[in-house]
C-alpha cells in the first residue's frame, strides 16, 4: 500500500500487525487483478464466468471491482471458472514456504489441533 494512502486512511505501517494485514489485503487483490487479467486473456465474458459460478454477472462484476472482502471459496469457484486454480500454503510467518507434498494433514496427524475460542468457526 502507498504510504501516503495509508497515512490519509490513518494506518501506521510501521506497526508489525497493521503492515501484516496490509500485506494479506495486497496479496488478495493481486490474485484477483490476476485472475481477472487471465479471464480477459482468454476472451471470457464476466456473464460466462458468472454461469459458471452459479451466479450473476453483477456478483462477477463486483468481485472484479477489489472493493469487498471475497471468501477464498468464492476466489477459488471465480479461478476455476475461467481455468485456473488457487494454490493455498500455509506457512510459519518467517520461514520459508514448503512444498505442499510434504504437508502432512492434521486430520491424519496426532497432533491436536488448535481451536480458537473452544470451538471452530467458518472462515
Amino acid at each position: 500500500m502507498d504510504e501516503h494512502l495509508a497515512g490519509l486512511l490513518g494506518l501506521d505501517l510501521d506497526d508489525a500487525q497493521t503492515s501484516a494485514a496490509v500485506s494479506d489485503v495486497d496479496a488478495v487483490m493481486m490474485l484477483i487483478e490476476t485472475l481477472v487479467k487471465h479471464r480477459k486473456a482468454c476472451r471470457i465474458t464476466q456473464k460466462q464466468v458468472a454461469q459458471a459460478m452459479e451466479t450473476t454477472q453483477s456478483a462477477v462484476s463486483d468481485l472484479e471491482r477489489l472493493g469487498g472482502d471475497p471468501r477464498l471459496s468464492t476466489l477459488m469457484r471465480y479461478a476455476r471458472a475461467v481455468g485456473m486454480a488457487v494454490a493455498i500454503r500455509p506457512h510459519v510467518v518467517g520461514e520459508p514456504v514448503l512444498s505442499t507434498d510434504s504437508w502432512e494433514p492434521l486430520a491424519q496427524s496426532a497432533e491436536p489441533v488448535p481451536v480458537a475460542g473452544r470451538r471452530r468457526g467458518a472462515a
